[in-house]
């Protein structure tokens, strides 16, 4: 039996058209929405039912906006907006015309030595320019590296960075 997702299809937080599911992860389900406001796809991260009520989930997911809100790269997703609304958490995002790496690697098996090397380079800009402002990522793999359409990466999923001064970890 099939299972409809209520979200589809109608604004949330009053300004946010949420149009399709683009993915799920162990803590929150990313949507494709389109903002009202400013006229522009977004990524819209939602934090799962089951852990908005939990605080240390809460604190990683706002962690990871303001993470990543302060880091302007071309290599790292841009964060355009973070609130609570309808009894979760969310971070409106840059929506990302792509596919992960994982992915790409699962489909087309192992790059070609060229491009391995260039995507090796956009990912370490993308780490070296967050370490310079104190960022570290903590989470690096194929799944949350987009490859872009023309070529470009981006590095998403600041879920478990630590900034520089913080003494809050991770437990695995």
């Amino acid at each position: 039996m099939a299972t409809t997702d209520t979200l589809l299809n109608r604004v949330f937080d009053r300004r946010y058209v949420i149009r399709r599911k683009l993915g799920s992860g162990g803590m929150a389900d990313v949507y494709l929405a389109e903002d009202q406001e400013l006229g522009r796809r977004v990524a819209l991260k939602m934090l799962n039912d089951r852990h908005a009520a939990d605080d240390q989930f809460v604190e990683r997911f706002r962690r990871e906006a303001q993470s990543a809100a302060g880091l302007n790269h071309p290599n790292i997703v841009s964060i355009f907006d973070r609130g609570h609304a309808e009894g979760t958490y969310y971070i409106a995002m840059e929506y990302l015309d792509g596919r992960t790496l994982k992915e790409l690697l699962v489909r087309n098996g192992p790059t070609p030595v060229p491009i391995a090397i260039d995507y090796a380079r956009q990912i370490l800009g993308a780490l070296s320019f967050a370490h310079r402002n104190g960022i570290v990522h903590r989470d690096i793999k194929p799944h949350n590296i987009v490859v872009g359409t023309d070529g470009r990466l981006k590095v998403t999923d600041f879920g478990i960075a630590r900034s520089g001064a913080s003494q809050m970890t991770e437990a695995g």
